[in-house]
């Protein structure tokens, strides 16, 4: 242990840490409105996302971009359908493939949460550009400590 360091602060750090990661899981998991009288999920509003930047792409594509099966892919785009949000549209390549695009409610929750994120995103590059240089040096390699811990986390099944 290094010296004027006591186990307390480590314990400290570790149990702060580990709230900010609960409070950010809580803060993502939480359903929003986004633009439209509907509360979409993270999930579903990142698939809304996945759709207005790359309209026209079908559900394999979009499994893949996603990292998600081709029945999860297909599941979500049909709640979303569902929810006024996305239209299928036979593609012009072949008949049995579709495209995917937004609808206007759909383009309206995309602008939505990009305008979320823009607002999300100016209170924490407010708070990191006013960092002394060096504090951000020492936290960029903590953080980057704690990636590699959580990846011997993920990949230890005990």
């Amino acid at each position: 242990m290094k010296a004027g360091k006591s186990m307390a602060d480590y314990k400290h750090i570790s149990s702060l840490m580990e709230r900010i990661v609960h409070k950010y899981n809580q803060a993502e998991n939480r359903k929003r409105y986004y633009g439209t009288d509907l509360l979409l999920s993270r999930t579903e509003i990142h698939t809304v996302v996945e759709v207005g930047d790359h309209s026209g792409l079908n559900i394999t594509s979009l499994a893949q971009r996603k990292g998600i099966t081709k029945g999860a892919a297909s599941q979500m785009i049909y709640k979303l359908v569902d929810k006024g949000l996305i239209r299928k549209e036979v593609s012009p390549v072949s008949d049995t493939e579709v495209c995917l695009t937004l609808t206007e409610a759909g383009q309206a929750a995309y602008e939505a949460h990009q305008r979320y994120h823009a607002q999300t995103n100016n209170l924490f590059f407010t708070t990191l550009r006013e960092m002394p240089e060096e504090t951000m040096r020492e936290m960029e390699k903590l953080l980057t400590e704690f990636d590699k811990i959580l990846d011997i986390q993920m990949k230890d099944p005990k």
